[in-house]
């Protein structure tokens, strides 16, 4: 498989980048400066495979029920990245490639981050975020590990490109999922912070709800007291008819348009609230470039509208529908979650 190297220096991309955003940028600059972008995030996909493999390596022999998934991140969400920190430099940002490992409890995910304090990878770790000791006032919680690629001979093009590995969960998973499908079916934008105070404010004290049930310090500004955060989450999920909303969701999320079983390697879905619908796409490896570029046509055909496309990696459609249940509208681990408690029943994980 040939994957794409970057095109241009870091230098010259940030100098790119920052044209997009520039009043006074012509069409020519601006479609030059996207070319080079999107050149950018797909030259993240060979230090991406390199890590994701790695991840699901040592995943697989803590945990059998596993589920190891990479992305490379969402154009709209570059950009809203871009025009929300002004300073950042493209070169910079993180997270354009990502790969997820989510295990069946807090005991599988403290013996895989063990595994790597224990065993370390020749890629350099710039930074650990411990989001589960040290839970984000929104509620998520999970690790985050940042490694600058670095390459021996023949890899060395894609040195020093940055990707962010995720560990968490399949309950921390399953608050992120519950997240993405409000957002995506609502258009709050809870992810990037915004959407109303209700909203915010019930996953943030959900977030706490999780972390009670798997032992881990609770969200800070949320109730102290078991009584008065049963109370809150109880009020609040009554008043955004929560359940129902997360139910209708996922019923909808069903119809599955354009779907064919069988060994393809590549998945671009597009999620159409308003019509109610998924459309679902699949490439066997030899048909890559086309994939990407019909995930790059799908993000500019969708551009300021509600609908959601994600072009996805993973082994079969049921680990597709598991690693990335938020745009199925799976919450069903979520609602079950929510259900327990409001009943101040117990859960079995």
């Amino acid at each position: 498989m040939a994957y794409d190297k970057p095109m241009v220096s870091m230098n010259r991309l940030d100098k790119l980048c920052k044209q997009i955003f520039d009043k006074d940028c012509s069409i020519d600059q601006f479609n030059e400066a996207l070319s080079h972008l999107y050149n950018w995030r797909s030259a993240h996909g060979y230090p991406l495979n390199a890590l994701t493999m790695t991840l699901k390596n040592r995943a697989d022999l803590i945990d059998k029920n596993a589920i190891v998934a990479q992305r490379l991140k969402r154009l709209e969400s570059i950009m809203r990245k871009l025009h929300r920190r002004p300073s950042m430099q493209m070169s910079q940002m993180q997270d354009v490639g990502g790969c997820r490992g989510i295990v069946s409890g807090t005991r599988q995910l403290r013996r895989l981050i063990e595994v790597y304090d224990n065993r370390p990878l020749k890629h350099s770790l710039n930074k650990t975020d411990d989001y589960i000791n040290h839970p984000k006032p929104d509620g998520y919680r999970s690790i985050h590990l940042r490694y600058r690629f670095k390459g021996r001979a023949s890899a060395t093009p894609w040195d020093n490109l940055r990707i962010e590995i995720q560990l968490r969960t399949k309950l921390q998973h399953s608050w992120a999922t519950a997240v993405e499908t409000v957002d995506a079916f609502t258009g709050e934008n809870l992810k990037f912070g915004n959407g109303s105070h209700q909203w915010k404010r019930f996953f943030s004290l959900m977030g706490s709800v999780h972390a009670l049930y798997e032992n881990n310090p609770t969200v800070p500004g949320t109730p102290v007291s078991h009584f008065d955060l049963h109370k809150e989450v109880a009020d609040l999920a009554k008043e955004l008819n929560v359940l129902y909303k997360l139910r209708s969701y996922a019923h909808i999320t069903k119809q599955m348009q354009g779907y064919k079983n069988g060994k393809d390697y590549w998945y671009l879905l597009e999620l159409r609230p308003e019509q109610n619908s998924i459309l679902l796409r699949s490439y066997p490896t030899k048909l890559s470039g086309t994939a990407r570029l019909d995930y790059a046509r799908t993000e500019e055909k969708f551009n300021k509208t509600t609908n959601q496309a994600v072009l996805v990696s993973v082994d079969s459609i049921n680990d597709l529908q598991k690693a990335y249940p938020n745009f199925f509208g799976d919450t069903r681990l979520f609602i079950l979650t929510l259900e327990r408690f409001l009943e101040q029943k117990s859960i079995q994980m």
